[in-house]
């Protein structure tokens, strides 16, 4: 295994990143959706005051322990959860662009967590992921571009557990079929698949959304136009939207296992948005895709 290196905690962060003893059962993994080294994003997580922590952080040349495995972090988003309160972080660097680099810190943190099974005494079955306890997509890298079974294997090969000869490829991405209630045309106008084109029609205001998955299950919610977010729709067991009420956000995840995309075009700015990834009413920024207050005239959607 490559160099395990602590810091400690400044005493006067304590109260801030890991103020309760923990008796830790299980293993959080995590990506950083970032491209710092290890050295540097423990260095950055002992520097500031938010209550954002994490034990290890993982590169391609060494592992970083920033938090005593007898105190808890923060880092599962579940408040005083299991996860936080029980789990042992572990955060692989260079998640942000992936390569070689990335990896090799994969490849190194998997190691890692056989290494913590065996201290622990534990079984596969402690090693979970952040999504597993917060609406989040992550570890975003390992579950989109190498599949967390794959990844289960990784660690098991460590252990010496039998594994298959070669991870398997991560399954492919599902399909998204979507479509939506025109208003001008006072109707649903075709299904569109991915990105292959988008649904609606640039100058007619979008009134509803119908969605579905060719695998798993997609979640969706608009918010008309000078109202509120209406209830979450799953699949196609209903609509989002109310006919000829224009709508000027919407949201999206799945629980396909791969990060969702989607977008908006506004009609009467006339462009489209950027990409969104999130699930959030109070993010506005990457929570939903949408502007309140400006009409969406047609939507895109992508894995």
């Amino acid at each position: 295994m490559v160099e395990l290196r602590k810091v400690e905690c400044p005493s006067e962060k304590v109260e801030i990143k890991c103020p309760y003893a923990m008796t830790p059962t299980r293993i959080v993994i995590h990506n950083t959706a970032n491209d710092a080294s290890a050295a540097n994003e423990i260095a950055y997580m002992l520097s500031n005051n938010k209550e954002t922590s994490f034990h290890f952080a993982v590169d391609d040349k060494e592992i970083v322990q920033g938090i005593p495995l007898n105190r808890n972090a923060w880092h599962a988003g579940d408040g005083n959860g299991k996860g936080n309160r029980e789990g042992i972080a572990i955060e692989i660097c260079y998640s942000k662009s992936g390569g070689e680099r990335f990896e090799a810190a994969q490849r190194n943190a998997a190691e890692l967590t056989a290494k913590l099974l065996a201290d622990y005494g534990w079984g596969i079955d402690k090693v979970t992921k952040h999504s597993d306890y917060a609406n989040k997509h992550c570890p975003h890298r390992t579950l989109d571009d190498y599949g967390w079974d794959n990844f289960l294997n990784l660690v098991k090969g460590f252990m010496g557990a039998e594994t298959a000869p070669e991870p398997t490829p991560t399954q492919s991405k599902p399909d998204v079929v979507y479509q939506i209630w025109d208003d001008v045309e006072n109707s649903w106008l075709p299904n569109v698949k991915n990105d292959s084109d988008y649904a609606g029609i640039f100058g007619h205001d979008v009134c509803a959304v119908f969605a579905n998955l060719s695998r798993g299950n997609i979640f969706y919610k608009v918010h008309y136009k000078g109202g509120k977010w209406l209830p979450e729709v799953k699949n196609r067991a209903d609509y989002a939207g109310l006919f000829n009420r224009p709508i000027d956000g919407l949201m999206m995840k799945t629980d396909a296992g791969t990060q969702i995309h989607y977008r908006v075009h506004l009609r009467r700015l006339g462009k489209w948005l950027p990409w969104v990834t999130g699930y959030s009413e109070s993010d506005n920024n990457n929570g939903y895709a949408g502007i309140l207050g400006q009409e969406i005239d047609g939507i895109q959607i992508k894995f």
